[in-house]
């Protein structure tokens, strides 16, 4: 399978199913500032902590309910509708995550670590989840909290160098050395370097 990350700005996701899954792939998408529908005839009291961002429709999923949709996740706890949904996302050539069916998914969704810009993706093609969260859990204690603010930094230094060193040699070698500096010494540098 081919790792992008997605621009969903604006962009209709259709969630099939009302239940844990669904919630957390819901919930996996309410800082993407995308339209977001949910179709289940009921929905967990979790779904009530989502606020307006989530349109709930309460109805079981009937064929064409997806139409429109950049992506589509099928998580319904009926084995046969889940199915029904990903054909149609199929045949209808829209992105979809099938639950519980990959060869009907034309993606899955990695464990992801998100630190600020910094993301981490770990996929293991679905042949085990768990192991994927493991090294996630892993991976939160080499880059933590601090990492967001730590990679804007790096930001910051990149665009002011690209900005104000001319000498393409140079530019390659603070741009190389800066990413070998511990977050205190970065702030020391940008400080000393880059304050106006």
């Amino acid at each position: 399978m081919y790792s992008a990350l997605l621009n969903l700005e604006g962009k209709m996701v259709t969630v099939v199913g009302g239940g844990e899954v669904a919630f957390r792939k819901v919930s996996s998408f309410i800082e993407e500032d995308c339209e977001i529908h949910v179709i289940a005839p009921s929905f967990i009291e979790e779904f009530k902590t989502l606020g307006h961002k989530v349109h709930r429709i309460y109805k079981c999923y009937e064929e064409g309910d997806c139409a429109g949709s950049f992506i589509v996740v099928a998580a319904t706890d009926d084995y046969e509708v889940n199915k029904q949904i990903g054909q149609f996302c199929k045949r209808g050539h829209i992105l979809c995550n099938v639950v519980d069916n990959k060869p009907l998914s034309s993606f899955i969704v990695p464990s992801t670590l998100k630190r600020g810009d910094l993301t981490i993706s770990i996929s293991t093609g679905g042949a085990s989840p768990s192991l994927a969260a493991k090294i996630r859990r892993e991976l939160e204690d080499k880059y933590d909290a601090h990492y967001g603010e730590y990679i804007a930094r790096l930001g910051r230094i990149r665009n002011c160098v690209l900005e104000k060193v001319t000498d393409e040699v140079e530019k390659k070698r603070i741009l190389k050395h800066i990413i070998t500096l511990e977050p205190q010494e970065l702030e020391a540098y940008e400080k000393s370097h880059f304050n106006d």
